[in-house]
């Protein structure tokens, strides 16, 4: 039985949402400095792209299996181990003295970092299908909200009290994962009951299977693939893009990077934890996804191509709506087009297809940033495109696909 009685998941919901916020509080603090501390140690923006898809790297291989471990032992241990590897992580950041150090706190915070599908299936365990979408959106305004405050805690508030270094930000960062670690051991409960089916040992194979015989899946994961390769070219780009173009020195491009990933943040938080619960229910997540194409795109082009701060807060505004409103969406998608007890596996595959996206995406973006700054947005805008002309494939799914 899922959670249905406690009203689409009730307490349980915000306290999950808290779990993940701090987490991704911490994560955002590192972000947007991330691609500087590597220029200052002499990374080119083909190697800042690497260093952030390394993470991804590591997560295409954790994700499904800690999805398909969740669906065993339970959500909550899943979600506490994550989130003190995520501790253990930022404490190596915060001793950072070379980009091989840097690496090092990638690849074990990847690890960390890799149990979002996990709570993707909390949601799913405690939600009623039509209502997904919606609370899909919770862990999208987490992300949202996340990179409101950490950006602004990594740029403006922190790194001027290590200028150069990355210390301050990082130990701030290990110490929010500790005490989250400690909170969601005492208060967050277990959505999985006693009595709930568990999957075989071969769940992941089943999860492929199912991928493979289910055209709805299969274009789903496409569209979501194209949709975050477009989004990750801001990752590595973004920072070192307002350090070039508006001529800024490290400490002062970090302040800033802190502001404009917090823009981006709260536009996508406002979307995806407000409009978008509103919105689905009317719609459909599909209508929403091809709606959330137009700013997704005309964001991605304005910064690409901005030589003025209005243009660029402008175009991180459009992009904070599309993509607000296009995650939720797809994710959405994903959870109605599985059946219940292969929904951490499953996911867990979507959040690979994600990770593969991380992959690509940053590496795509800091190859042609060393070409030319505005190529990675121009090329992020015609990957919406694309996904949305792969979208006209999909159908709006009233129940779970067969």
């Amino acid at each position: 039985m899922r959670g249905r009685g406690t009203g689409g998941g009730g307490p349980r919901l915000g306290i999950l949402f808290v779990t993940v916020l701090v987490d991704l509080v911490g994560f955002g603090i590192v972000l947007p400095i991330l691609p500087l501390y590597a220029a200052d140690f002499g990374a080119r923006g083909f190697e800042t792209g690497l260093l952030i898809s390394v993470y991804s790297v590591v997560q295409l291989v954790m994700a499904p299996l800690w999805g398909r471990l969740s669906d065993r032992v339970g959500r909550r241990p899943i979600l506490i181990l994550g989130l003190l590897g995520s501790a253990v992580a930022y404490f190596i950041f915060a001793r950072a003295d070379s980009l091989a150090v840097l690496f090092l706190s990638r690849i074990i915070g990847g690890i960390g970092g890799s149990t979002i599908p996990v709570a993707q299936a909390y949601i799913a365990d405690v939600t009623p299908p039509e209502r997904r979408a919606g609370n899909m959106g919770l862990i999208g305004a987490a992300f949202g909200i996340g990179f409101v405050i950490g950006p602004l805690l990594g740029g403006p508030v922190l790194s001027p009290l290590s200028p150069g270094e990355p210390t301050v930000p990082g130990y701030t960062a290990a110490a929010l994962c500790l005490a989250n670690a400690a909170a969601a051991i005492l208060w967050l409960p277990e959505s999985r009951r006693g009595g709930t089916p568990t999957s075989s040992r071969f769940d992941l194979r089943a999860a492929l299977a199912r991928v493979a015989t289910s055209r709805q899946i299969l274009l789903t994961l496409a569209t979501y693939l194209c949709i975050t390769i477009a989004f990750s070219t801001l990752q590595p780009t973004l920072s070192q893009l307002a350090s070039e173009r508006f001529d800024m020195d490290t400490l002062e491009a970090s302040r800033k990077a802190g502001y404009l990933f917090g823009l981006l943040g709260a536009v996508s938080a406002i979307v995806q934890g407000g409009i978008v619960r509103r919105i689905v229910p009317r719609t459909g997540e599909l209508v929403l996804l091809r709606t959330s194409a137009v700013p997704f795109a005309a964001g991605l082009t304005l910064i690409g191509v901005a030589s003025e701060t209005p243009l660029l807060l402008t175009g991180l505004v459009l992009l904070g709506i599309g993509y607000g409103g296009a995650i939720p969406s797809i994710l959405g998608l994903l959870s109605r087009a599985v059946e219940p007890e292969r929904q951490g596996a499953v996911l867990g595959v979507g959040q690979s297809v994600g990770s593969l996206a991380r992959v690509v995406g940053p590496s795509m973006a800091g190859f042609l940033f060393d070409v030319r700054l505005f190529l990675p947005y121009l090329a992020g805008a015609a990957l919406i495109a694309v996904g949305t002309a792969i979208s006209a494939g999909l159908r709006q799914p009233g129940k779970p696909a067969g």
